[in-house]
């Protein structure tokens, strides 16, 4: 195996781990089955971890923006995916729920197919600019489903509309009865243009100033690709992985068929391909 495929088969490797730490750590109160006070006290527990999940989220993309303009290319557009993701485990039918999801965020027709014998459910709509705002849903085993809210801009700074209509679906995934939680990956055409590693320690450089007290955790390294992932005392979105709670991924990769470097940001982990 020559040393490109090798490196991109180690990246697409850390990419899905770093999915799956972040997906552990979305985890619902299960309703299914309870009744009367029990069922009460977990729509209440649903309620105080999403608006938790909630608090601070228009900052935390703020702060997002900033380290992007910081790290990328003078004028580069920032490319940004912003998910909420959860677990429903409550009574009602799938279709009722995803139809009073698709109404509240003003989505269109859903579409129905069957994936590995589970009911899938997905609609889409446009927001304003360049901006793009999904729902999908997946019926599970045991009564229970999984739904994604996805929102994407190929320029967040076109999209100023973005961070209500990201919290506009973290309350609409609360009223759901969804224990969401969200992640943002931001994306750019990186400022310093030197080896990766290189231009990661630059970046780096610049977000101390914005961070007081950042600490590299983890890192990854190849030929084409350095990454480190933190944690920020101040940053309350954070996922565990292993002793740490990290609250911030940052990565540099080599795009050899540009020959230029490409910066990911993610909070707090980078959900999408470097």
């Amino acid at each position: 195996m020559s040393k490109q495929r090798q490196s991109k088969g180690i990246l697409i490797l850390a990419g899905i781990c770093a999915l799956a730490i972040v997906l552990s750590g979305f985890r619902s109160v299960a309703l299914a089955g309870a009744g009367g006070d029990s069922v009460q006290k977990a729509a209440a527990a649903n309620t105080v971890r999403n608006e938790a999940a909630t608090a601070g989220l228009q900052d935390s993309l703020a702060l997002l923006a900033e380290l992007g303009r910081e790290a990328s290319a003078p004028g580069a557009p920032l490319k940004l995916v912003f998910k909420w993701q959860g677990e429903y485990s409550g009574g009602a039918q799938a279709d009722t729920v995803v139809q009073s999801l698709v109404n509240r965020l003003g989505l269109g027709q859903v579409s129905r197919t069957e994936e590995d014998g589970h009911l899938t459910l997905r609609s889409t709509a446009e927001l304003g600019g360049d901006a793009r705002l999904s729902l999908f849903w997946s019926e599970l085993d045991g009564g229970r489903s999984y739904c994604i809210v996805t929102l994407a801009a190929a320029d967040f700074a076109g999209s100023p509309e973005l961070p209500s209509a990201a919290s506009d679906a973290g309350q609409a995934l609360q009223e759901a009865g969804i224990a969401a939680e969200w992640n943002a990956s931001l994306q750019a055409p990186a400022k310093a243009q030197n080896g990766p590693q290189s231009a990661l320690l630059a970046a780096e450089q610049v977000f101390a100033a914005q961070l007081p007290g950042i600490h590299a955790e983890e890192k990854y390294t190849d030929e084409t690709t350095a990454s480190r992932s933190y944690s920020v005392p101040g940053l309350t979105r954070t996922v565990n992985s292993g002793s740490h709670s990290l609250a911030l991924q940052l990565a540099v990769h080599r795009d050899v068929n540009e020959d230029k470097n490409r910066i990911t940001i993610g909070m707090p982990l980078i959900t999408v391909e470097y």
